[in-house]
């Protein structure tokens, strides 16, 4: 039987078709088992794995802001306390509800140790609720019963670390577990998708011997002559044209031979136009195929189109280049006027450094007052709101560490203002306190702070001691006195009242008075080294970190106990910013 071309073609499809059909459906089949054990890893397992792993770090970060309410006395508005809020009334419910959607699709005894978890967290968070309520306050640290009680409930064997345990041991059994499962689903995926390629390749290997057997059938009808029109396409395609035309037969692939001739022809007047107009040639013609030869047309459009765009483009690079330029001018004028004001910047903040540095006491005036000594000072900016301050007075010699509101350049007028009512109030009064009455009430006079929304003032540390008598006399606002003695610390908290709010209400500043032995060591500081940012994990440096520093440094020379110090800050802050002037004044005695 006789088949035309189109119906020999169309046979070797249906074949082909039919083995494609066979291998897609087996390939559907194998995904979709695939698809099903994909989405338990990656819609359960997976997220499940990751949800725990959050809550353990929730739970984490819960207990050191329990423990932080616990030890560190401060205000009901602590960003710390406000954190601890937000994770027991928010984050941790959250979480557990994330869990709990994630927990309906795992087996019965993971579901059995989550809500185990659920319990004992719940247990945890009314361990956490009730010290919070005791300590609810900054005036209820005071409270010995209280604090005690609190400080307790972390001791062996009570509530709240049993129950962290508990908590943080199931975490991790749950871990391992969905970890087993993902690593089982895993390996079955695994497995599945091994078979399905071990099967396409026989797959493939029948559709071979099936296109072998179709492609000898066909060989001798069709591919011969498409090989001579293939050949030429080839030769097209690389860009060479034929050097003769195809015999033109009087089948279907003939027609397709004489449309091939055609092409090569239309392609080649195609080149040389296409040639004439990018050497800029737009004069040259050209002639299109019929009249529904769209390429044609359409060249003759572009060559159109692009002598209308060289014109334009001539006009518009030289409106730009007359642009660029005005532009580059306008731009080494404001850069002249940025350098001029950046100097005249820079002048004025060394000029202020020189004013702050002439109001401070030389190394030579402090140990002619205090033979063993050290002051700590590393302004954040070229000047600082930070500023020690030195007095004789007959047998009593007065000092201070003073921190004013801000840094830089407002600081350091702030430091002048104090620097100057200092030596005026201290010309009539030696005793702290009243030094600091009197500092507070010219102060606020001098700021306008008593009619002003903006509380500018400082915080201050002054001491007086008798030479003869060894008695040292101490006031402060904010700030405290360390004396550390026999290797054991002694700290005077200051009043809790800023230099610069004074009015008639207002408490005045308490004295306090201590017989000193020889071979004490005293400290004075702002409040910048225990705020540092630094370390392994960017925290502050606190206090309670800050004074086992200063002790453990005591016994050795002031000059190596500053240097100490000093490489303690540095090592501390890493690379991050300083974020405030720093001042640390030692003197023994």
């Amino acid at each position: 039987m006789n088949l035309t071309l189109s119906r020999k073609i169309a046979l070797a499809f249906g074949l082909f078709v039919a083995l494609v059909t066979t291998v897609v459906i087996f390939a559907r089949k194998t995904l979709n088992e695939g698809r099903e054990i994909n989405e338990q890893i990656t819609e359960v397992y997976t997220p499940s794995l990751q949800e725990i792993k959050d809550l353990d770090v929730l739970i984490t970060h819960s207990k050191y802001l329990i423990l932080y309410w616990t030890y560190v006395q401060s205000r009901d508005d602590d960003p710390q306390k406000t954190e601890l809020r937000r994770v027991i009334a928010k984050e941790l419910p959250s979480q557990m509800a994330v869990i709990d959607s994630l927990s309906t699709r795992w087996p019965e005894e993971e579901v059995n140790i989550k809500q185990r978890v659920a319990n004992n967290l719940a247990h945890l968070i009314v361990g956490y609720e009730t010290i919070m309520n005791d300590l609810s306050s900054f005036d209820s640290y005071n409270d010995p019963m209280l604090l005690i009680t609190s400080e307790q409930a972390f001791g062996t064997g009570r509530m709240i670390p049993q129950t962290y345990d508990q908590i943080k041991q199931d975490l991790e059994d749950l871990s391992y577990r969905l970890n087993k499962l993902l690593n089982e689903a895993t390996e079955i995926e695994t497995q599945s998708f091994s078979n399905f390629y071990t099967n396409s390749k026989w797959f493939a290997i029948a559709t071979g011997l099936a296109g072998i057997f179709i492609a000898f059938i066909l060989i001798r009808t069709i591919v011969g002559p498409v090989n001579l029109v293939r050949k030429t396409l080839l030769y097209m395609g690389k860009g060479i044209y034929p050097k003769k035309p195809i015999r033109v037969g009087g089948d279907e692939i003939g027609e397709m031979a004489f449309a091939v001739n055609r092409l090569v022809d239309g392609l080649r007047k195609t080149k040389e136009f296409s040639t004439n107009v990018g050497e800029g040639n737009f004069e040259a013609s050209y002639h299109p195929l019929s009249d529904e030869d769209e390429l044609g047309y359409a060249l003759l459009k572009m060559r159109d189109d692009l002598a209308a765009n060289e014109r334009l483009l001539e006009h518009k690079v030289e409106e730009r280049t007359n642009e660029v330029v005005r532009q580059k001018e306008e731009i080494e004028k404001q850069k002249e006027r940025v350098t001029e004001l950046y100097t005249d910047l820079t002048d004025s903040i060394n000029y202020a450094k020189r004013l702050q540095q002439s109001i401070l006491p030389t190394d030579q005036e402090v140990r002619a007052m205090f033979n063993e000594h050290f002051i700590l000072f590393r302004p954040r900016n070229i000047v600082s709101g930070d500023f020690y301050w030195f007095k004789n007075s007959g047998n009593k010699k007065i000092f201070a560490a003073v921190d004013c509101t801000g840094h830089g350049v407002p600081g350091a007028f702030m430091s002048l203002v104090g620097n100057n009512v200092l030596n005026t109030v201290t010309k009539v009064f030696t005793r702290p306190d009243q030094v600091l009455n009197n500092l507070n009430r010219i102060a606020t006079e001098m700021l306008h702070n008593q009619d002003s929304n903006t509380k500018d003032g400082m915080d201050i540390a002054i001491c007086t001691l008798d030479t003869e008598s060894m008695q040292l006399e101490f006031s402060g606002a904010n700030n405290p006195l360390w004396i550390v003695r026999n290797g054991e610390l002694i700290q005077q908290r200051g009043d809790k009242v800023a230099i610069g709010s004074f009015d008639y209400a207002t408490p005045p500043y308490t004295n306090h008075v201590f017989d000193l032995e020889k071979g004490d060591c005293i400290y004075l500081f702002s409040d910048g080294f225990p705020d540092q940012f630094g370390g392994p994990k960017g925290k502050k440096f606190l206090r309670k970190r800050f004074r086992e520093l200063i002790l453990e440094n005591s016994t050795v020379h002031m000059h190596e106990q500053k240097e100490k110090l000093n490489a303690a800050f540095i090592e501390w802050k890493g690379s991050e910013e300083q974020v405030d002037d720093i001042l640390v004044i030692g003197i023994r005695v």
